[in-house]
């Protein structure tokens, strides 16, 4: 997966899965997860793409790197 880099704090308007990009339809949740061991704060957004699927994607904001769950 591949993510246009969107900055922390941003909300994700679209991404790429296998070359496809999918534009963010609508954020159906999201939460903050904090990690007490490694101090790492994790954004997760559940999210409902163009194509209507639903996809789970996370932000690393210490490394800066999105995730497809």
């Amino acid at each position: 997966m591949r993510m246009p880099d969107t900055g922390a704090g941003e909300k994700p308007r679209s991404f790429v899965v296998e070359g496809k990009r999918i534009s963010v339809a609508e954020i159906v949740s999201q939460r903050v997860e904090e990690a007490f061991e490694d101090e790492q704060q994790r954004r997760c957004f559940r999210v409902k793409g163009d194509d209507g699927a639903t996809y789970v994607l996370s932000y690393i904001q210490q490394a800066g790197q999105w995730y497809l769950e």
